[in-house]
């Protein structure tokens, strides 16, 4: 399924220039405190850049502003199916050999004698209370 890049509302320029100013200043500070000064200067200036971009002229970080969330869809359609995959096979694949296993038929699907599959109810009387607020 394609989506349309029309279709997809932004975050505003301004807010996402101030968000990635604040990213390159952690990432700033994180090789200033590893003794890397000159790539902790490079994110400064990025993080200078994005910012003073965002309170004058956030419409050149429309681009970017659509790259970024781009990536993002394009990353959603990869790690879903395999974070999806990972639950199924460590999780449902399992439990479902251990049903086997233990030949456990929770749905009562196995059983040839029977003509019908309704079960019996426990109680004979109707308690119309119970018929409200079924949902």
């Amino acid at each position: 399924m394609l989506i349309n890049q029309n279709e997809i509302e932004l975050p505003s320029n301004r807010k996402f220039g101030i968000f990635f100013s604040i990213i390159f200043i952690v990432i700033a500070i994180y090789f200033y405190l590893n003794n890397n000064l000159f790539i902790a200067t490079i994110f400064i200036c990025l993080s200078t850049l994005f910012f003073f971009l965002a309170l004058f002229k956030d419409t050149l970080l429309l681009p970017l502003n659509k790259f970024w969330i781009y990536i993002g869809i394009v990353l959603g359609k990869i790690v879903s199916p395999v974070v999806m995959g990972i639950i199924f096979l460590l999780i449902f694949t399992p439990v479902g050999i251990f049903m086997r296993l233990f030949k456990r038929d929770e749905l009562l699907l196995k059983s040839p004698t029977k003509k019908s599959y309704w079960r019996k109810r426990e109680s004979k009387e109707l308690n119309p209370q119970s018929f409200k607020q079924q949902f």
